[in-house]
């Protein structure tokens, strides 16, 4: 009990002396660059000492703090531990695991889902859009693995109100569907597959001298032309896999929608945790750099650190 509430003592303690060292100490005057990098090691080295949180945590307090307070840059921070990119990549994985352990991509594919209608055109259009949408900010590959098990279970519905065969071929367009929806979806922003990061490093390393490709001005170039595909391809499985096939079938109930929704239960703490910081994440990738759409400009957070 006495180490468990040392430990809580010196976790809070720790960015409290960090504060105190930033802001009023002076260890080299004029070069405030030695005092911050003091500051992140009086930090680091209580929390590891102590293991009031995970060692691997600690360890990348350096990517955070370093471009923070001037003292390197973000890209050369992240070139110590692995290549900027792949941070992003890491980011992604992680944030698909968590929606995947709180169930938060159900509730975002069902309520769209309720949203759209019970139709067969419907269902494909509400899974698409669920799919494209979340192919947005996670891994396409991630993004499929999470939206199959509910498509399945839909197919299931629809098998036991008709027969299989009968479902059999506005199946293979449902998965086709989601497939080519996660595809799209990638394609409009950064992170949405790693093929998009992997051309940002090449190009950067080609051409150095280069504007920077930034999260916003790759969404509003390749947003547009997601969009054009995604309604292409809709029309276009519509009519092979919907407009014939599925008129001698009966569609699900509205209300199975609902009760698998129901089944989710109240909004748990950690999905609205989840849904915040998504929605903070998205806003931080977008407004990192400097935005400029003809007569309208918007400058970036990163412009209020020393080294963008």
């Amino acid at each position: 009990k006495e180490g468990a509430s040392l430990k809580k003592i010196i976790f809070l303690a720790a960015p409290i002396l960090f504060l105190y060292i930033v802001f009023f100490v002076d260890l080299a005057p004029g070069k405030p660059i030695i005092t911050y990098t003091f500051a992140v090691a009086v930090l680091m080295a209580l929390w590891w000492i102590t293991e009031v949180v995970p060692l691997a945590v600690t360890s990348l307090l350096p990517l955070v703090l370093f471009p923070m307070l001037g003292v390197m840059g973000g890209k050369i921070v992240a070139a110590s531990y692995i290549n900027d990119i792949i941070f992003l990549f890491l980011g992604g994985f992680i944030f698909a695991l968590a929606m995947q352990k709180w169930d938060l991509h159900k509730r975002i594919a069902l309520k769209l889902l309720l949203i759209v209608g019970n139709s067969p055109a419907k269902i494909m259009l509400g899974f698409m859009l669920s799919t494209a949408f979340l192919s947005m900010w996670i891994s396409n590959t991630a993004t499929t693995m999470l939206m199959v098990p509910i498509l399945i279970s839909i197919i299931m519905k629809l098998e036991e109100i008709n027969s299989k065969k009968s479902v059999k071929h506005f199946s293979t367009g449902l998965l086709l569907a989601v497939a080519y929806s996660a595809s799209i979806g990638g394609i409009s922003t950064l992170v949405g597959t790693p093929p998009n990061l992997s051309f940002v490093r090449i190009y950067a390393i080609y051409f150095p001298e280069a504007p920077e490709i930034s999260f916003a001005s790759w969404f509003f170039y390749a947003f547009p032309m997601a969009v054009m595909l995604f309604i292409i391809t809709f029309i276009y499985l519509y009519f092979v896999f919907i407009k014939k096939d599925t008129a001698k079938w009966t569609t699900i109930d509205i209300s199975t929608i609902k009760n698998e929704y129901q089944k989710l239960g109240k909004w748990l703490s950690e999905q609205k945790i989840l849904a915040f910081l998504f929605i903070l994440l998205a806003l931080l990738w977008f407004t990192r750099s400097d935005i400029n759409l003809g007569s309208f400009s918007f400058k970036g957070w990163s412009n209020i650190f020393n080294d963008p």
